[in-house]
This record gives structure tokens, sequence and C-alpha cells, in this order.
């Protein structure tokens, strides 16, 4: 027989519950509800991680705030798409020229002139010699050390008057009998030659000349008159104002629209969490390891490059390249630029300029602490939180938040963008969702790699997607309105005084000439960062990213199986935005590692998360695994070295040469064999207990959890980075140094390195007089930079007759210098020999490697009374021998006296940070200017060349050719032997007029252009 199981009966099915709240009958608690953490979930357990993230779902109709929303954030979106497109004020800059006013400077910016209109009589081409250069847009004789550009050479030709233009031959025109004009006009489309206003000669396309200036071999008879190109130098006009004013107040109308929406709907909710503005130890600890980094820690590579576009913004008139890409603006990612130009008018000293990213510091700590970390679960009411914490954001901050660069800029915005969709889920509310939009629109208006900050709503787009259907008081259309206005308002930090055609131009000219990479050579990135013996892959660099991805995986993996206090939602929230944030930066246009510095709060966090929970893992083979996994990583880390760009690098750091070691061992070595070792022993151990009595469950009492570990390295790689730095700051104290430019600078020398330097401005006064009894031998002149000086060539043997050393030479205050030019071959040998009277004390041998002058310095032996060169190189004809001038010792100008205060001069980015008080030299509208000096950095850095270069848009590329160069080095202060600078004296090739433009203005539309830019070796002609 069939047995039957008695089934009870269902219960009725239940009608939905709907319930109304209106105005009167919400209930309204005395204080607002505090947004505390999500719900942490039990190991194993498959709840929703939104579980608890939810508020009473609306259902009430708001009409009134709905409309308004949509109205207003559809105001706001046209505003948005019109700005860019709104009228701006453009300069217009003319320049007219006669024979008469001879030779004259009129170096453009663009190179090319937007028109260009060149004037002669037939009479005056008759008459001039055949060859003669009636017209050129270049020198006649420049420097031959200087990039040429391509200008306008109108020559007469006996009969005919031939044309040439950027590099092109037009042809010849031939020059009728009688009186007759000639004239040329060149513009974007075409050049045309005219005979009496008749086109005799004409070549479309773009082929408008480079101009320099204007120059002629005839006295009289021609004239030129061309119109700068000024593109670039907008300002903002009343109506593009007038339209971003509406647009910010239909933003802030929709924003408050949007609050009234959703308190018809929701529950009040606290800002911020009781208690947030009390101190505590921990603050204070990190507040003064911010400060000691912000007096200590080194300068990044790009402070000085930064430096240098943002003071040029004063005479500029806008935010430009000032180095390159024909002084492009910044735009669309410059809006911070201009913060720091303001913040730059108080003092350009370094340690002010360095403030905003300390108080950025102090910011992300604080979101970090406050609201970051209690949102991610119950284990921050633990007492060891907040120090945990602190060293995670210190690990992070040392290696990438101190300088200029945007990374600071984009660590707050993306934790703050965090923050509101995290408040956004737990509340049902949309005015966070917009707040975070328009946050995540600034912090992509900083960098490109700013668009990391949307991350946080793919992380988040199911809760979100929930949230906005259950929002079913606020329509499509209105909700739609609102939060597209929300990102779209970073088009008024994007192009604030730029049109859209000039935005669009200056994209294109930074593409043609390129430096960037693509999206798929994001590889490079990872190699430079485990590249040894640089600071791209510098230890402290290694120790954030690579433990940050530990943790993240280590977090993904045990959220399910540990329970550590954590809240499943948004820690899984938080780590899938940190992971989408590292593919983000592969459309970051450049592959540096110091990008990595923008994921700084989410990596603080997310290590702080793989702390807790690596700490609760107990299993055996989890615990092997996290081992494994931690040795990996701390063997790569401490296999890095701790090395600094630029100033950080002048005195050596602690392992700054050679990678930790202990007793002559690698320490990345030793972490290796004894992490294995340890991961061997708990395998081990747990086969042989399961091929027993089953598996073990438990961990030896003695073996730390992973998780100490990778704070143990994280403390040790935070005190090598400081303690080094601190370290030379103490032991180099008599020179300069991060430490000792922000201890002069609170005493009120605020000049930077250039209170530090002198400059020796006469080589040939230094000469050494020759030792008693030598005579003296056959020399060859050397050009060591300007000056001449006796000198031998680097072919054959050759012995000098022996100099005697100077006083301070003999005290090792001064070294002594030997100026090479050329490149040694192999089995070259140029030595320089100290002595005591006729006995050989010792012998160094000297590389000769550019063919640009170098100054080899080297201190003398304690006892050396003399000093003398020695050659021995075999003579062929394969190349010419290098040469080398007689040894001097260098009479010396403080650099103070010779650029006073406020002098200007063209600074070189590798050095600009460091030259608070010298003025950089101006672009004007449409031009550049001829300065007498030039700054630039240590010989063996090439870097600089790009301003000068044309193909590369550098804005001095035109007074290049005007001038010829004078080289001074310099001398620092307690280190003598280094090369910390170099000093250009810029001497024009001639007697140069300088060129008085006329200044007018003009309102152009949004999309208007004259054409293309053209770069040189990089645009076609024509």
């Amino acid at each position: 027989m069939r047995r039957t199981r008695s089934v009870p009966p269902a219960p009725p099915a239940r009608e939905p519950v709907r319930v109304t709240l209106t105005a009167a009958s919400r209930p309204v608690s005395k204080l607002p509800t505090v947004l505390s953490p999500a719900r942490t979930d039990a190991p194993g357990s498959r709840q929703d991680p939104h579980r608890g993230d939810r508020s009473t779902t609306p259902t009430v109709p708001a009409r009134g705030p709905r409309r308004v929303a949509g109205l207003l954030g559809l105001l706001a979106v046209l505003a948005a798409v019109a700005f860019p497109l709104a009228p701006v004020q453009q300069p217009v800059v003319t320049y007219s020229w006669t024979a008469a006013d001879g030779p004259t400077a009129i170096p453009l910016l663009p190179y090319q002139p937007v028109e260009l209109t060149a004037g002669t009589s037939c009479a005056t081409v008759r008459d001039a010699p055949a060859g003669q250069v009636l017209l050129s847009t270049v020198p006649l004789r420049a420097d031959p050390a200087a990039e040429p550009l391509h200008g306008l050479r109108l020559t007469a030709d006996g009969t005919g008057l031939r044309v040439a233009s950027a590099g092109v031959e037009l042809g010849t025109v031939e020059v009728p009998a009688g009186d007759c004009t000639l004239s040329l006009e060149s513009g974007t489309a075409r050049t045309s030659i005219l005979v009496d206003g008749a086109p005799a000669l004409v070549r479309d396309g773009d082929v408008r000349p480079d101009v320099a200036g204007a120059f002629s071999e005839a006295s009289a008879g021609v004239d030129v008159e061309l119109r700068a190109d000024t593109r670039f130098a907008t300002s903002i006009s009343p109506l593009k104002a007038a339209i971003g004013a509406v647009g910010v107040l239909a933003l802030l109308g929709t924003l408050l629209a949007l609050r009234a929406a959703d308190r018809a709907v929701t529950r009040p909710v606290r800002v911020l969490p009781r208690g947030w503005w009390r101190p505590r130890p921990v603050d204070a600890v990190v507040t003064a390891g911010l400060v000691v980094w912000w007096a200590v820690g080194a300068i990044t590579v790009d402070d000085g490059y930064i430096a240098g576009i943002v003071r040029s913004a004063g005479s500029n008139g806008f935010i430009g390249n000032a180095y390159r890409w024909l002084n492009a603006p910044e735009a669309p990612f410059s809006w911070f630029y201009e913060l720091y130009h303001l913040w730059s008018l108080v003092s350009a000293s370094a340690p002010w300029m360095r403030v905003p990213s300390t108080v950025l510091g102090l910011l992300c700590w604080w979101l970090l602490s406050r609201l970051v970390l209690p949102r991610l679960g119950r284990f921050a009411a633990r007492p060891s939180t907040p120090w945990l914490a602190a060293l995670a954001f210190a690990t992070w901050w040392v290696p990438f938040g101190l300088g200029l660069r945007p990374e600071p800029w984009v660590v707050v915005g993306a934790l703050a963008v965090f923050l509101a969709v995290e408040r956004a889920v737990a509340t049902s509310r949309v005015l966070p969702l917009a707040v975070g939009l328009v946050l995540a629109g600034a912090t992509t208006a900083v960098t490109p790699a700013g668009l990391l900050a949307f991350t946080p709503f793919l992380a988040a787009a199911l809760p979100l997607l929930r949230l906005l259907r259950r929002r079913r008081d606020l329509h499509v259309l209105p909700l739609v309105a609102a939060l597209v206005a929300a990102p779209a308002s970073a088009v008024w930090l994007m192009v604030p005084d730029q049109s859209l055609a000039g935005t669009l131009e200056s994209v294109r000219v930074r593409t043609a000439i390129g430096g960037d990479e693509p999206w798929y050579a994001e590889f490079e990135r990872y190699a430079l960062l485990l590249e040894p013996e640089s600071f791209q892959g510098a230890i402290g660099r290694r120790a954030a990213v690579l433990a940050t991805l530990l943790a993240a995986a280590g977090v993904l993996w045990a959220l399910p199986r540990v329970r550590a206090g954590i809240a499943t939602g948004p820690a899984r929230r938080l780590v899938v935005g940190l992971l989408l944030s590292v593919a983000t930066l592969t459309l970051s246009p450049t592959k540096w590692t110091q990008h990595f510095g923008d994921l700084g709060g989410y990596g603080a966090a997310v290590l702080v998360l793989g702390a807790v929970a690596w700490s609760a893992l107990g299993a055996p083979r989890t615990v092997a695994a996290g081992w494994a996994g931690t040795t990996a990583v701390a063997a790569v880390v401490v296999a890095g070295y701790n090395t600094w760009p630029t100033v950080g690098a002048w005195f050596d750091p602690t392992f700054s040469t050679v990678v930790p070691q202990v007793a002559g061992v690698p320490m990345a070595t030793i972490v290796l064999v004894a992490g294995g070792v340890v991961v061997a022993v708990l395998l081990a151990r747990s086969l042989w207990r399961r091929a027993g009595s089953g598996p073990d469950a438990t961990v030896p009492r003695w073996l730390p959890p992973p998780a100490a570990l990778v704070a143990t390295l994280l403390v040790c790689v935070l005190v090598l980075q400081v303690g080094g730095l601190v370290r030379v700051a103490v032991e180099h104290r008599d020179s300069h140094t991060p430490a000792t430019d922000t201890v002069a600078t609170l005493a009120g020398e605020r000049c930077g390195l250039q209170e530090e330097l002198s400059v020796e401005t006469d080589p040939a006064a230094g000469l050494l007089p020759l030792a008693p009894g030598e005579a003296a031998g056959h020399v060859l002149p050397v050009d060591v930079g300007g000056h001449t000086l006796p000198g031998v060539a680097v072919a054959g043997r050759t012995t000098t007759p022996w100099f005697l050393l100077d006083a301070e030479q003999r005290a090792q205050a001064l070294p002594v210098v030997v100026t090479t030019s050329g490149s040694t071959r192999p089995g070259d040998e140029l030595l320089l020999e100290f002595g005591d009277g006729d006995r050989v004390l010792e012998r160094r041998r000297i590389e000769a490697a550019s063919d640009d002058p170098r100054d080899v310095r080297e201190l003398a032996p304690a006892d050396a009374e003399t000093v003398r060169l020695v050659v021995d190189a075999p003579v062929t004809a394969a190349r010419p021998a290098a040469v080398a001038a007689l040894p001097r010792v260098p009479r010396l100008t403080p650099m103070s006296q010779l650029l006073p205060p406020g002098s200007t001069a063209i600074l070189d980015w590798p050095v600009a940070f460091l030259f608070p008080c010298l003025t950089p030299a101006p672009l004007p509208p449409g031009s550049a200017t001829l300065p007498a000096w030039r700054v630039g950095p240590p010989a063996e850095d090439a870097g600089a060349a790009i301003t000068y270069q044309p193909r590369i848009g550098g804005p001095f590329a035109a007074p290049r050719q005007l001038i010829t160069e004078q080289r001074m080095a310099t001398y620092l202060a307690g280190d003598p032997v280094r090369d910390p600078a170099q000093l250009y004296r810029w001497a024009p090739i001639g007697p140069l007029a300088a060129a008085r433009p006329t200044v007018g203005a003009q309102t152009v539309p949004g999309w208007h252009r004259d054409g293309h830019a053209r770069v040189p070796d990089v645009d076609p002609v024509g």
C-alpha cells in the first residue's frame, strides 16, 4: 500500500501591503537616523550582499520636486552643451616690418602666422644682385646647434623672384619691365604671389612659413605684415560666463529639488557621524607624519614641469604647456592647475607649493578613518583598526602623495565618490548619487586617470539600479535629466576660458606630436614597477601596489569564509572598485608608475580589509596559501631600491645603490628562502595529519598570520623611506636637500637651490699655473661652451706639464675641473694624474662621452700638490678624436648676484621647481620672448631639449634660432663635484630689433578656427 504524507494546507496568499507616507503622517524621530555600517554576513551564508542597505520604499509621487528637478536638470544639460560652443574673446596680434627696420626678432608661437603678406617692387627685384635675399623669416645664419625652422625666403634671381616657403620651392616669378608691385599672400588654404594684384604663382594648401623674425640683405624696398596665431590665448566672454552661471545655478537647483524629493519619502539621516570632529592619538601621529614628510620628502619628477606651467600662466594668460606642444592648453584637464597658479602668487617656494598636497593628505585620512572604514563593518570599532589604517595610508602616501602632481586630488575625489555611492545605496536617496556624479566629473577633469572616479557606480551597478527602480516617485525623464546634468557639470571645469575648437586643436596637436602610449601598452607600467635600480620601481611603490593587489585577492577569497566583522556588500564593492580602477589606468596616455598613486584611497582601505580578513583565517592550507602569497610579494618588494628622482637622488639614502641586505645577503633571498621553508613545513604537516587521523584544523600557535607579516613588511619599508631621507637631511645639512630648503624657507630665504649655487662665469680665469721647472707644451683651442681654453686632443700619446693645484683644491674645497668634448673610443685612455712634485700619487680615468662640452670634476688626494693630463689613444681616421681642456680651478660667483631675485629666465622643466625667485620667460599671445638666461638641468639630462625642438612643438624653438648659448657651470655648496644645474647666457646672433605688435581683440564663436597649427616634420606641408 502506498503511504501518503499529509501536507498542511498553504496559508492564504497575502495581498501586498502598500504604505503611504505623507508629510503629515510620516513618522518623524526626534533625532535623525545615523547611517550605520551595512549588516555583516555570517560565514558561508547566502545573504543578499545588499541586505540592510535599503530604506523605506517610496510610493508617493512628489510632483513639485520631480518637475523642478526635471526642468532644471534639462536646463543644466543644455547649458553644459552650449558652454563649449559659446563665444570667447581672442586677441588679434599683428606685426609690421620694413627692411629699413633691420634684423628684427618676431619669434611666433605657433611658428606660422594665420596670414602673412609681404610686398616689394619690381625695381627692387631687378636692381638686386642675383642671389640676394630680399626677405627671410628665419635668420640667414642661425646657430648650427639650433634645430632649424623652415621659413619664407624671397631671393632675387636676375630677372625674377625665387620663392620658397616652409621648406618647399614654390617657383620663380618673372618680373615684367616698368613699374609694378610684387606681393605674397600666404594663408591656411593657399599661398599666392601677385604682380600688380594679378596672380602669377599660386600654391594650394598650407605652406605658411615658420617665423622667427624678419631679415633682409636689402636696406629698403621690402615690407611684411602678419597676424599671429592666438587661438589658444582666449578668455571667457560675457555670454559664455552667463551660460556657465545659468548652468551652475540650474545644477544647484536640481540638487535641491532632489533633496526635497528624498526628504518626502525617506527618513532624515545624519550627514556626518557623531564625534567626527574629536581628535584621537592616531590623528596626531598621522598629522605629525605628514608634516615630517612635507619637510623632508623628495620631490617628484614632474614637480618642475607643473611648477613651470602654473607659474607661466600669469604672463601667458592661460594654462598652457610651456615646455612642449606649442604651449597648447592643458584643457580639458587643468582646473587644479588654476588653483596652483593662485597659490603660487603668494610664494613659489617648494615648501609652500607642497602645502596643498599635504592638506589633501589630511583630508584623505579623515575620509578614510571617519567615513570609509566605519562603512566597511564593525571591525572599524576595534582599537587596532585606526593604527592599521594609519599604516596603510602612509604606505600609499609616502611614495605617491606629496608634490604638485594630480594624484592627491584624484585620491580624495575617488574616496568621496565611493562614500556618495554607498550613502545612496544605504538610504535609497538619489541626491547622494547625483552628488557622486558631480564629484566624479570634477575628478575626471583633473587628469585622464580621474576616470576611475566613476568605478564606484560600476561596482554598485545592481544596488543602484534597484534604487532607481524603487524610486517611483521620480519619473524616468526627470531622473535622467538630473543624473545626466550632474556629470556634465565637469565641462565648466574643463573649458572655462577655451573654445571647443581651441580645445580640439590642442588635443590634435598633442596627438600628432605623440609621446603617449596606447592602452595595450599597459604592461609597460608593471614592467617599470619591477625594473631594478630605477625610481619607477622603488621599494615604496612596489610595497604599496603589490601588497594591495595581494590584499584585494585575499578579501575576495575570504569574504564568504570568515567571520571578521566585515560588511560583505560595501567591502565587495570597494575591492571591485579598486580592481576596476586598476583596469581604468590602461586609458591613461602615459605609463609611469606614478599613476598608481591615483589608487591611494582605495588602496589604503583595501589594505585594512585584507589585514582584517586574513587575520581571521584558521585552516592550515589557507594559512599556507597566505604565507606563500605574502612570501612572493615580500621578496619582490625588498628586491627594489630605495631611490627617488631628481634632488632626492643627489645624496644616497639608505639602500639606494643596492637592495636591502643583511650581512651582504639580499633581503629578497632571505625572505624567499625563509618563507618557502615555512610554507613547505605547513604543507608537510597538513599532509602528515591528513594521512593519519584525518584533516587537521589547527595552526601552530608560534606561527604569525600572513597579515602580521605584511604589516611588518610595510612598517620596515616605511621606516626605510622616511628614515633614509631624514638621515640625508641630517648628514647633508650644509648643502641642498628638501629638508634644508624647508628650513631655509621658514627662516625667510625663499630662493631655493639658487641660494646654494655658485657660477663659473669665466673658465679661463681659473687656468692652473705651471709647476716650477715645467715648460708649456703644444696646445690646441677647445670650446668649453662659448669660451675657448687651451687643451689637448685625445689622439696619440701626450703628457701635459704638471700644474700647481690651488689652495682650495689642496684643501678639497673645490675640485679639479677638466672639460671634455667628443667621445673616446675603445682603447683610448685619458688619465688625470695627481702628484707630489714629480711623483705620481694617483691616476683616475676620465670618460668623454658627448659631443657637447662636459665637465669632469675630481677632488684631489689629500697630499697632492700638482696635476696633469695623460693621453694614450691610437690615431685613426674613423672618427674625430675627443678633446680635453687643461685642468683648472673654478672661479665662482654666487648665482643670486648674477641673477638677482626677479630676473627673467627660461626655467627648464627638470629644475623649474627649484628656482622660485626667478621669473619664467613669458609666452605672450601668439609669440615667445627672447630672454637673456636659461637655467637647465645637469649636463647628462637631455629631457629639457623638448622645449627647443620644433618637431615636439617646443615653445622656445623660434627664439633658439636667434641666439647662441654660452654655458656656465654651477657648483653646489657642500658638494662641489656634483653637477646640479647648468646656466646658459643667451647671446643674440647679432643686433636684433624687438618688434612691437599691434594688439586688438575679437569675439569668435566656440567653433571658429583658422586652419590647423602646423608642427614641423609632423604635420604635412601643403
